[in-house]
């Protein structure tokens, strides 16, 4: 199954992000293909120079861990570029991306999740 989960939330505000890589996490152990769009402000989620303090969770590291897994990480590439985050400030796999892309996503998967309140 192709599972696609779009968060618009900031990773540290408020816990779509968290929510969404606990579901793609738990998709990837069951072998289905996961696809994580990361669109406004939850692209800073993917930023590797993040460094949240010692009793909170590192996204950015679990987000990597789950690419290593077979998770694929796409960013709204405007979103990025508002946001002043370049492709060399994001963790490695995750990939700048854009709406068309995220159109495709949602055409080609059995299931779409979108994380955005």
């Amino acid at each position: 199954m192709k599972i696609t989960i779009q968060v618009m939330k900031p990773a540290y505000t408020y816990e779509d992000l968290d929510t969404a890589l606990h579901i793609a996490e738990a998709a990837l152990k069951r072998g289905h293909e996961v696809r994580l769009f990361l669109f406004s402000d939850a692209v800073i989620g993917a930023n590797k120079s993040i460094k949240p303090i010692k009793i909170d969770r590192v996204i950015p590291e679990k987000m990597k861990s789950l690419i290593e897994k077979g998770l694929r990480v796409d960013l709204c590439g405007i979103c990025m570029d508002y946001r002043g985050l370049g492709a060399d400030h994001v963790i490695e796999g995750a990939n700048p991306s854009g709406l068309p892309e995220l159109a495709t996503l949602v055409e080609s998967s059995d299931v779409f999740i979108n994380l955005m309140a």
